[in-house]
């Protein structure tokens, strides 16, 4: 149940939690905490814009300094 950071080799940090101990290898699970937990969500829409023609083209939305794929 120990909970660390790790590094991806891009340099992401994640959390992974220890799941087992064995002799010769330690199990880890690098899913996010709330993975697989029912999540209820209560929100207001404050504003709506149009879309750019970029996010038509593209067919999702690009956020603040564009998109990043």
């Amino acid at each position: 149940g120990m909970q660390f950071q790790s590094q991806t080799e891009d340099g992401h940090v994640m959390l992974v939690t220890v799941k087992d101990v064995q002799e010769d290898k330690v199990i880890v699970d690098a899913n996010h905490p709330l993975a697989g937990k029912k999540l209820h969500f209560d929100v207001e829409v404050a504003n709506i814009r149009d879309a750019s023609d970029e996010e038509l083209q593209h067919g999702h939305v690009h956020g603040a300094g564009g998109h990043h794929h």
